[in-house]
């Protein structure tokens, strides 16, 4: 097992507030997004390298570009006396490939169908109308009985890319709902779509053996439960049996595509306590490359490459290479954030700082606001406010090695220059 996310299900309420909402060069509409409910459930991306063997199969070529932008709505809605009663959220991704606009036009259509299913409640969650009622009823109740409950509900639906290419895109979304007691009700929910069409990919679709690839995905997950004691102790002390149970967690909805393998994983309380975190699956692409189409096995990685921040009126016109503008603030100072050579993976997020976690568990992601698959030797012109004191803006890439990379905006201290700063504890706090 790669990981189990140890569910901090209290952060998962945290809400951003005031998402500021840019124009890219497109025109298509961006906004801080994210990261709410994966910051709760403790998922940081390590440092991790690509596993050797599964670099003798390569998938598609680099490809096109694949850029993701999110939007962030946020509603409250009042009781009769004017006070607060309900906080329905959710983030909106969007898909951008320059050369394949109307596939990315066809998978954005499929992501406005999972909005609507989790507006209306046709999905797993409640809805909008059905919480807003039951959030009055208890308002009501409260009200003539002076119960001493909770008095706002809320419904939180966040999302994370977790892997973007030439061949495939995949999503992560993590939905929570508090109507009262200790904790509320939290899911996961994974979905890819094949960038070269725009077509949903389903387990079936991704080898000529569905059957075997299925079965090769169970045999892997019954032995990465038998090498967590903990975890197939509390499994046979329920009297789960683990062939059945983990046959039954290959399904639709509950894997995804990230840089390392397929994750796969259950639904909370499915094969453990559900105060005892969620396991998370990671099956290799090497332990299924030869069932699966070579097309969706991981892009070749090649080259290195670096990043540099630098004000626009410090740069010569016609020398940066921009590829798109993302604005953080309209007040904000107007630079470009320069690559040289060839980064993967580049995230541009809000994040907060804990102090007394250590190593990858100190920063979390809050608010994705934009992500390239790749980018090579060209520029993102980034509008916004360099901090004087603990940055607050993170800009992630990784390697050709997969190797998670982190820096920070922040003022230089020298000259009242702009710099980017690395994940030292000396240097973010």
């Amino acid at each position: 097992m790669k990981k189990i996310l140890c569910a901090l299900l209290c952060l998962c309420m945290v809400f951003s507030l005031c998402a500021c909402a840019g124009q890219d060069a497109s025109g298509q509409q961006t906004a801080a997004s994210d990261g709410a409910g994966d910051a709760a459930a403790a998922d940081t991306d390590g440092a991790t390298a690509v596993d050797a063997a599964s670099a003798e199969k390569q998938g598609a070529e680099l490809g096109d570009r694949v850029i993701i932008y999110t939007k962030k709505t946020q509603e409250s809605y009042n009781g009769p006396d004017g006070s607060v009663i309900l906080v329905f959220s959710y983030v909106t991704p969007r898909v951008r490939i320059d050369e394949r606009a109307e596939v990315a036009e066809k998978i954005n259509e499929q992501l406005n169908l999972l909005e609507e299913a989790y507006i209306s409640g046709t999905g797993n969650e409640g809805g909008r109308n059905h919480l807003l009622e039951s959030a009055t009823d208890n308002f009501i109740y409260i009200h003539e009985t002076g119960a001493d409950l909770n008095k706002v509900f809320t419904s939180a639906r966040t999302v994370r890319s977790m892997r973007a290419d030439g061949s495939v895109v995949s999503f992560r979304f993590w939905t929570s709902v508090y109507t009262g007691g200790e904790s509320g009700k939290h899911s996961y929910f994974g979905i890819s779509y094949d960038t070269q069409t725009g077509e949903k990919l389903t387990l079936d679709s991704l080898s000529p053996d569905p059957e075997a690839f299925k079965k090769a995905l169970v045999e892997n997950l019954i032995a990465l439960v038998r090498e967590d004691i903990i975890l197939s102790d509390e499994m046979s002390q329920a009297g789960i049996d683990a062939e059945s149970a983990l046959t039954a967690v290959v399904r639709e909805g509950n894997w995804y595509f990230d840089t390392d393998g397929i994750v796969v994983f259950p639904a909370f309380g499915e094969l453990r306590a559900e105060d005892k975190g969620l396991p998370m699956f990671t099956v290799p692409y090497s332990a299924l490359e030869d069932l699966m189409y070579e097309r969706y096995l991981p892009v070749k990685r090649e080259g290195a490459g670096s990043l540099e921040i630098v004000r626009v009126g410090d740069v010569q016109d016609g020398t940066v290479a921009s590829i798109d503008r993302l604005v953080l603030s309209d007040e904000g100072e107007e630079m470009y954030l320069k690559v040289d050579g060839t980064v993967y993976d580049l995230r541009i997020s809000s994040m907060y700082y804990v102090d007394q976690a250590e190593g990858d568990e100190r920063f979390y992601e809050t608010d994705l606001h934009w992500y390239a698959s790749y980018m090579s030797d060209c520029a993102l012109q980034l509008s916004a406010v360099v901090p004087n004191g603990m940055p607050d803006l993170m800009i992630t890439y990784t390697d050709r090695d997969n190797v998670l990379q982190r820096r920070f905006l922040s003022e230089s201290g020298v000259d009242g220059g702009i710099t980017l700063v690395d994940n030292t504890i000396e240097a973010v706090g």
